[in-house]
């Protein structure tokens, strides 16, 4: 007997599917993919003449979920924007079966590589991304010219979020399931989210099911993570955003991550949940804009690639 409600989900994935084609198509970024250690990985990339953005995403998330924000840089002069899937999301198969942040680490800065930016770069990250960001600076310092963390944390060491958050986040159903999502978001995401539920179902039409086994893996790889002992000695401009109700990153946790690296600066968004970069991504690239133009200079003194 078939499951209407079950035809009905797999109709409207599918249909996903279509605008997720139509999102990279409308924001006009080449894509591709790029064999980079032995990895096959799908990029997008939008052109530009700047300093190059890599942007790392959040746990289990395709780039598409973050075309909104790279489309906005790329109009506020930040570009080329740099977008990937890692291995068992969205369109890059999975790969080796143990990895960790090391892993991701060389597999991001081996793509810059092999799309020919092999110079200094500027490297964000969303949430779980924020956290391969921090590595990414603290492993590549000659590489990285600048450091934006958005909604992220030091690692396993914080202020813990709400629990009811917390909870929902260690499953990815809500990546499977729209109507789970629905439900769920303002939980989860807080913020926007809380105070415009519609917007739920707009974010999930660009969303795709990462691998169950990688959504695993992605969380192992931060489960011993902690920038802590290491912050202050990332030398390069740094930027902390994230918003003042997000049930996942306290603001406390952005003030540390902003004290303890030197001459960073923080934003804390009013009203902003933990998806205020994709919901609000007009106000989140032009504090990128800001940032990056005041400290033109400090990015300039690194020397030349």
């Amino acid at each position: 007997m078939i499951d209407r409600k079950k035809l009905e989900e797999a109709r409207r994935w599918g249909s996903g599917l279509e605008r997720q084609r139509a999102a990279l198509a409308a924001s006009g970024a080449e894509t591709g993919c790029a064999w980079v250690h032995g990895q096959r990985l799908r990029y997008a990339k939008l052109s530009g003449e700047g300093l190059p953005f890599l942007l790392c995403n959040g746990i289990g998330a395709n780039l598409e979920l973050a075309l909104p924000l790279a489309r906005q840089l790329k109009e506020a002069g930040v570009a080329p924007v740099i977008l990937f899937d890692i291995p068992g999301v969205g369109g890059s198969p999975r790969g080796r079966l143990i990895t960790g942040l090391a892993w991701y680490t060389r597999l991001a800065v081996g793509l810059m590589d092999a799309l020919g930016l092999s110079g200094r770069f500027v490297v964000a990250g969303v949430s779980w991304g924020g956290t391969l960001a921090q590595r990414i600076a603290r492993d590549y310092p000659d590489r990285v010219g600048g450091l934006v963390l958005m909604a992220t944390s030091p690692g396993i060491l914080m202020f813990p979020g709400r629990v009811s958050a917390l909870l929902r986040m260690v499953t990815p159903q809500r990546y499977f399931s729209r109507r789970y999502m629905a439900e769920n978001a303002a939980t989860i995401y807080g913020g926007e989210m809380r105070l415009q539920p519609e917007l739920a179902a707009d974010f999930a039409r660009t969303m795709r099911a990462p691998s169950t086994a990688t959504y695993v893996q992605q969380l192992l790889s931060v489960a011993t993570f902690s920038s802590l002992p290491w912050l202050r000695r990332i030398r390069c401009p740094a930027l902390v955003m994230g918003g003042d109700d997000d049930p996942l990153i306290r603001p406390i946790n952005l003030r540390i991550l902003a004290a303890l690296m030197r001459g960073s600066t923080l934003r804390i968004i009013p009203g902003g949940g933990h998806l205020f970069m994709v919901l609000r991504p007009e106000l989140a690239a032009r504090e990128i804009s800001v940032f990056l133009e005041t400290t033109k200079a400090g990015l300039s003194s690194l020397g030349p690639d």
